[in-house]
Formats: structure tokens, C-alpha cells, sequence
């Protein structure tokens, strides 16, 4: 189709813009349709296609009218600039015969002129305007509620739980599954998310959410490890403790020490090349010793490849964030699996004394999509958190009203094309401690994508 085929396509198309934030038909600012300002005879959009993510394209909108319709018009596009100076949600809204129905695209930029050669008058006259706009190369539809899955539940949308653990009891997970196939996207698709907090009565402070993708047929890597699986130190029981086990490591003298090895499979290796991974410690209690420091080694055939930078244990807190870490090491072209590797905890302190660690369970993190949720505030019980993609924006709900509790670190989340995606999250009370008991429930929606035309 040429351009001249899509400017009268688009020419017969009602289109507007606005933002996803306000639900009302009437916030829309309508370019072309029945409801135009008076004074406003029509638009002519230059539609552009592309295979690149976004595209820059204009619109010609044709005002003539009286001085006062003149002004509206010019003063209605003054204030949509301004506005999408401070919200990040503006979107060019088109509606679709075939799908019946609004579709959107964000826009990144957007700004507008008088064209020369306008004729005024002390009555009125006329003039055209420039529009000029970057947007995604995608129209999103109307958003669909998203089913999720655990072991807990299958093909969930009205709201599934997440433990702060992973085990083998039943329900006991702290992820959840999409099934892609089903949904079938070519392209990635916002999400909007909502996570409720249904533990009391501690609120729920830092938290991290992220997810990974299986391009194609098999199974997921296991990114959950217990304590006790790994080879180093004394394994002891208590049924406050992930799988009712955990590992107590015993050590002394100064300088760095190893403390136990975990063994990534040679398929899971594979499957998570090139992935982020945000390793997230649980610990079996606040650790009583201070000035405590670990790291992670990579061994490839017991063989020391790659070797962590150290991290501090936070003062008060039972669990441990550390640096990102990269599986397999090194670029590998894997036209067959990767060696499997050995993931070894390390331990440094100052003093020449004894020194121990408990740890429960740890979480290498996926992050391929990604958000680290810094709290600001406090997600109470029974209050919930939105993130929401499309719109770029992150709040809380508590008792019908919002409020901010948390900031977003990182990019946020959407559906990745594939056959399955499993989202995991790590909870941190404000207390610092990180029970297994504590539980979130997830809602979620996504955003269907075509190109035009």
C-alpha cells in the first residue's frame, strides 16, 4: 500500500490522543471523528511502516473557524504538550473495524506548529497544523486478564497465591507460570500486574519480581537452592525452614573460606545462557556476627573460571542481595549442551576468631524481565501494588485510595514470544526478616499487539 493508500485510510479512521491514564471518551483529544473540536475539519495522518521498534511520522490537522474556535483549537493542543511533559502514558488512539475496537500506541515524543501561510481575520480564518509524533511500532488492544498458574492452581486470573518459598509441598511456590502458546504472541506484550500483600500484620518492604523465557520444548532450569542440597557444612532441621531444613556453616581465622557447592546441571546451564541472574540469600535467622562478606566462585570441572565481587551482609537483615551473575561462563556458541558448572559460597571476615552462617535457601533470579521494588513506604495487609508496563507506572491501593510505597528499579515486565515464562519473586518484611509464610497474590493483564495496517 502506498502513501497515499494510508493517508485515506487514515483520513477515514477516527483518531485521537490521549492518555491511558484517563478512562473517559471525553479526555481524548479527538483529530479526526465526530467529536472534534469546532473549528477542526480533519486530519491527515501519514502513516508510516517499518520493521524497526519504533517510527517518527506527522499529522496535517485542518482548522477553520471563528477567532474563539481558533484559540481552542491551538490552546487544546498547548495542553496536551504540557501534559505529556509530566505523564509518561500519552498514546495515539486509532479504532479498528476489524477487531472492533480502540487500539493505542505510546508515543515518546510529540509536538506541534503552525504551518505558514494561515489566513486570520478580525472574525476568524483558518490555518493548518503540524503534528509531529515517535511512537511504538505496535497498537495494543484493550487490556485481557492474564491466567497464571502453580502448582497451587491452573489457569488463574482472579488472583493466585505466591509463598515466599519453593519446596515440595503442593501451592508451596514462589513463581508463577504463563503458558505463551495459548496467547500466542509474535511480539512482547505489556503487563500490568497487581500484587497484594495477605500477610498480617507485617507489611511487605523490599521485594523483587523477575522472569525468565523457554524459547522452545522441555523444561525450566531450577533456579531454587536449598541449603542442604550442597555439599559443605552441617545440615539441621526446623519446620521454620524451606523443605524444614537448613545449613549452619562453622569456620574460623580470617581471610576468605569456602563454605559449600551447589551443581548446575549441564541442561540447565544451557538453558539459562545469557541470562542475568540476581542471586537472593535467605538466611536461617538474622546472622548475629558483623562485618561478614561473601562472594560466589564458578568452577567449570573443578576448575576456577570466575570469581564474584563481595558483598556486605546488610545489619539487620536475614537475607543477602548480591551482584549478578552470568551461567555459563564465557561465549559459547552451543551447537551442543554446556558443561554443567559448580557455584561455590564464599565467606570473608576480618577476625581471627570463630565465625558462623545459617542459610536456608537461595534464589538465582532471573532477568529478563525485571523489577526491583524498593520500599518507600509501607504495602500494608491486604493492600496492593500495580505495575503497570504500558503506562510506565508504579502505585499502591489501600482502602480504595493510592499512595506510593515503593519505587521500581528496572526495566518492568511483559510477555516474551515462546512457549512458557515463569515469574519468581523474593519478599522482605520491614522487620528484615524473610519468612517462608509469607504470602502475596498475583493478579495480572496483558496487552494484545498488531502492526498497521
Amino acid at each position: 500500500m502506498g502513501m497515499a493508500g494510508k493517508r485515506e485510510l487514515a483520513v477515514k479512521t477516527p483518531l485521537s490522543l490521549g492518555f491511558l491514564s484517563n478512562t473517559s471518551g471525553l479526555a481524548w483529544f479527538e483529530l479526526q471523528g465526530a467529536a472534534m473540536l469546532p473549528g477542526m475539519l480533519g486530519c491527515e495522518w501519514e502513516m508510516q511502516t517499518s520493521s524497526a521498534e519504533s517510527v517518527k511520522e506527522r499529522a496535517i490537522v485542518s482548522v477553520r473557524g471563528s477567532l474563539q474556535e481558533l484559540r481552542a483549537v491551538t490552546e487544546g493542543f498547548q495542553s496536551l504538550r504540557l501534559a505529556a511533559e509530566r505523564n509518561q502514558d500519552l498514546c495515539l488512539r486509532v479504532w479498528s473495524e476489524t477487531r472492533d475496537c480502540f487500539l493505542y500506541s505510546p508515543l515518546a515524543q510529540f509536538d506541534w506548529q503552525v504551518l505558514p501561510a494561515h489566513l486570520l481575520s478580525t472574525e476568524g480564518g483558518s490555518f493548518r497544523l503540524e503534528l509531529n509524533w515517535e511512537r511504538e511500532n505496535l497498537f495494543h488492544g484493550d487490556e485481557i486478564a492474564l491466567p497464571i498458574s502453580n502448582t497451587s492452581a491452573s489457569g488463574i486470573t482472579n488472583g493466585l497465591t505466591l509463598y515466599n518459598h519453593d519446596d515440595a509441598s503442593l501451592g508451596h511456590d514462589n513463581w508463577f507460570d504463563v503458558d505463551l502458546l495459548a496467547i500466542g504472541n509474535l511480539v512482547q506484550l505489556p503487563l500490568r500486574l497487581e500484587l497484594k500483600n495477605t500477610t498480617s500484620p507485617e507489611p511487605l518492604a523490599d521485594f523483587w519480581l523477575g522472569s525468565m523465557c523457554l524459547p522452545g520444548s522441555g523444561n525450566l532450569p531450577n533456579l531454587v537452592f536449598e541449603a542442604e542440597n550442597g555439599v559443605g557444612g552441617t545440615v539441621l532441621t526446623n519446620a521454620g525452614a524451606s523443605s524444614g531444613e537448613y545449613c549452619r556453616y562453622d569456620w574460623s581465622g580470617s581471610g576468605w573460606h569456602s563454605l559449600a557447592s551447589w551443581t548446575i546441571s549441564s541442561l540447565d546451564v544451557t538453558r539459562v545462557n545469557g541470562i542475568s541472574l540476581l542471586p537472593l540469600l535467605r538466611f536461617f535467622g538474622t546472622p548475629a556476627e558483623g562485618n561478614l562478606k561473601l562472594r560466589w566462585q564458578l568452577l567449570v570441572d573443578s576448575f576456577p573460571v570466575w570469581l564474584g565481587p563481595a558483598t556486605d551482609l546488610e545489619s539487620g537483615q536475614a537475607s543477602l542481595r548480591m551482584e549478578p551473575l552470568l551461567i555459563p561462563w564465557g561465549d559459547l556458541p552451543l551447537r551442543s549442551f554446556a558443561a554443567g558448572h559448580q557455584l561455590v559460597l564464599q565467606a570473608f571476615h576480618i577476625g581471627t576468631g570463630a565465625h558462623r552462617l545459617q542459610l536456608d535457601d537461595f534464589l538465582l533470579l532471573p532477568q529478563q524481565t525485571f523489577g526491583a521494588y524498593h520500599a518507600i513506604g509501607a504495602l500494608k495487609y491486604n493492600a496492593s501494588l500495580i505495575d503497570d508496563q504500558m503506562r510506565q507506572a508504579v502505585w499502591s491501593e489501600s482502602g480504595g485510595l493510592e499512595l506510593s510505597t515503593h519505587l521500581r528499579v528496572g526495566p518492568g515486565h511483559h510477555l516474551q514470544p515462546g512457549t512458557m515464562q515463569r515469574f519468581y519473586c523474593f519478599q522482605r518484611e520491614a522487620s528484615g526478616s524473610v519468612p517462608i509464610t509469607r504470602t502475596l497474590m498475583v493478579k495480572a493483564w496483558y496487552r494484545p499487539a498488531w502492526r498497521l495496517p
